[in-house]
């Protein structure tokens, strides 16, 4: 077997987590008058099959969850090829804070299943005026 066909092998490997799942923007940031700042965020389904993803919400240097950021649609099942907007909620922002997480979504696939793990997440920035 030559060697460039182990190459192209893990090259199509190493393209596979971009194809896993979409989620966009990558970056967003908003004021808000209240406690609340609402962030819509598109999640992308590539596949050929109908598939149920996991989102969630951590802080943006570590994977500690960030319970204050509600997501009402966090197991969404979305069909082949398709996207779904969802709503974000950043809960809680106290005057002048400003608050940074991020929000990151991943197939859910049966244990021992997967060859590879991927997620992707966005970066998120609330803001309370004062």
């Amino acid at each position: 077997r030559p060697r460039w066909a182990g190459a192209a092998l893990l090259a199509a490997l190493a393209a596979a987590p971009a194809a896993a799942v979409g989620l966009g923007p990558l970056t967003a940031d908003g004021a808000t008058l209240n406690d609340r700042k609402g962030f819509y965020l598109t999640l992308i389904n590539p596949y050929a099959s109908q598939e149920r993803y996991r989102l969630y919400s951590v802080e943006t240097d570590s994977e500690v969850p960030v319970p204050r950021v509600l997501i009402p649609v966090n197991r969404p099942v979305l069909g082949p090829k398709s996207q779904r907007r969802i709503l974000v909620v950043d809960t809680g922002l106290a005057p002048g804070e400003i608050h940074r997480f991020r929000v990151c979504a991943e197939r859910v696939e049966p244990a021992g299943k997967a060859l590879i793990h991927a997620r992707v997440c966005s970066k998120l920035t609330a803001r309370r005026r004062g």
